[in-house]
């Protein structure tokens, strides 16, 4: 009788200690489906960020090319503002180093 008690009191025991596992698992499963979601979602943003920053070179070179063809000194301007210089005997885009990043390191002297 007295190691039924103990036997029944150690599977007792056990068994808790596994429905306790149990949920854990089902909590880490559920915060790591949330943390994936996350990540995908970053993911899909930097690939449309790629795509974007190549639709976003064809476009500048399409507006250098055209103001060079025409002589455009407006879209000249427009691109120049934006850190965009055009090559004049290629008319390829060259893009400039940003001012506004180096002047501030500059005055912190």
């Amino acid at each position: 009788m007295l190691t039924d008690g103990w036997l029944y009191r150690l599977l007792v025991a056990l068994s808790g200690i596994t429905l306790v596992l149990v949920v854990v698992y089902i909590v880490v499963i559920q915060d790591n489906r949330s943390v994936q979601s996350e990540i995908n979602q970053r993911q899909q943003f930097i690939n449309q960020s790629i795509q974007l920053g190549r639709i976003n070179d064809a476009l500048i070179h399409a507006l250098a090319t055209a103001a060079v063809s025409n002589k455009d000194d407006k879209l000249r301007d427009l691109l120049a503002q934006n850190g965009i210089t055009i090559n004049p005997t290629t008319g390829a885009p060259e893009r400039e180093a940003a001012p506004a990043a180096a002047a501030p390191a500059a005055a912190g002297r």
